[in-house]
């Protein structure tokens, strides 16, 4: 499906064919960990996920550069030891594999430390040729520029008929601006239809969203489910 000049794919990325860049978000490494220390008990499972969809994302689109659009750790303070070490096995990886940048979302506190061994550069925001890729946790000016952001982890929360739920990703998508799902697997975040008055960004506090269209991810496949106004309408 493309957005303008950009594709966004079932793969959880978005990818500007002209320039063989493919933009990620949120994988939020050490998730689980903190999990743990607050007594929340989940297996460690989410590193092996991680990579099994970058490693699809590569092997599809082979990006000239992969962009991590923030977010790529979730400890706002220390690095954690379990994030240390996954962080340096996930970017030693795409390293191997391609040119990786990553942007600094809210949660990267002290990621230069970790990106820095390896090289990789850390910086605000990036754009190229009318696109404009920031994180999305803080206002930005746009300059005519479509915007891909991310931060906001959509969703979409399907129930049937005797009110079972489930939550699955999903990418936001105005002419203007394009909104990432979380790559990672345990950031369901916010449910586009019903949370639809508490989004995170700033950017989109100041947008209409029941003009955004729905492109939902489900078993590799995206899922077009109209503008969110629409989706309203029918809950």
């Amino acid at each position: 499906m493309r957005i303008g000049e950009i594709k966004i794919t079932a793969y959880y990325a978005a990818f500007i064919p002209s320039k063989k860049i493919a933009i990620v978000a949120d994988l939020h490494i050490g998730y689980e960990g903190v999990l743990q220390r607050e007594g929340v008990m989940v297996p460690k499972y989410q590193k092996e996920v991680l990579i099994e969809r970058l490693g699809k994302i590569i092997e599809i689109y082979k990006p000239a550069k992969l962009i991590i659009n923030g977010d790529f750790k979730h400890e706002f303070g220390k690095n954690l030891r379990q994030e240390w070490r996954e962080a340096n096995e996930i970017l030693s990886y795409l390293a191997d594999e391609t040119d990786v940048l990553l942007i600094r979302g809210n949660h990267d506190n002290f990621l230069k430390t970790i990106a820095s061994k390896l090289n990789i550069p850390v910086v605000e925001e990036y754009e190229t040729e009318g696109i404009k890729i920031v994180h999305g946790h803080k206002k930005v000016e746009r300059e005519g520029k479509t915007l891909i952001i991310a931060h906001e982890h959509p969703s979409l929360a399907l129930r049937d008929a005797i009110g079972a739920s489930v939550k699955i990703p999903c990418f936001m998508a105005s002419k203007e601006i394009i909104v990432l799902p979380a790559l990672s697997p345990l950031a369901t975040g916010t449910d586009v239809v019903s949370d639809a008055s508490s989004y995170l960004s700033p950017i989109l506090k100041e947008e209409n969203v029941d003009d955004f269209e729905i492109y939902a991810i489900s078993h590799d496949e995206l899922l077009h489910f109209s503008k969110i106004g629409e989706l309203k309408k029918l809950i």
